[in-house]
């Protein structure tokens, strides 16, 4: 089963790693996580910045992806979590991130039986909005990847 099934109540004082694939790699942590809401955040490294120095694009690609993609599959039961599967993602990136954290919020906007919606916006250390996302993600199988 799926690492984040037994994942319970999770905050900045008691944050879960996101130990699986490219989350883990990048040392995501869920800080935040609650029905239609999810919160990811991450101490920023050398591994984190592209070739001139700042915040590589990607790195703020997958964290959207991740934070909206956790906020629309919240169950307080474990045993009821579903999974997902990014439909799409569209980023926006605005300005350079400052400091060295980043913190990614990410609310589900709109659900369904099949799909839902979610918006994202990564800030930086000084609060500034950096990237934001719009986000449409299938509901899968918990486990339908991995098979």
């Amino acid at each position: 089963m799926s690492g984040y099934a037994n994942v319970s109540a999770p905050s900045a004082a008691n944050p879960t790693p996101l130990g699986e694939g490219l989350n883990g790699v990048l040392g995501f942590m869920l800080t935040g996580w609650d029905k239609d809401y999810a919160r990811i955040e991450v101490q920023l490294a050398a591994q984190h910045r592209n070739r001139q120095g700042g915040v590589h694009g990607g790195v703020l690609a997958t964290l959207l992806d991740a934070a909206t993609g956790f906020a629309g599959i919240f169950e307080p039961d474990p045993t009821k979590r579903r999974g997902n599967a990014t439909v799409s993602l569209t980023t926006n990136f605005l300005g350079r991130a400052r400091g060295d954290r980043l913190v990614c919020e990410a609310r589900v906007t709109k659900s369904g039986r099949r799909l839902y919606f979610a918006r994202g916006e990564v800030r930086d250390t000084e609060g500034t909005v950096v990237a934001t996302a719009e986000a449409v993600y299938a509901f899968t199988d918990i486990d339908a990847q991995r098979r």
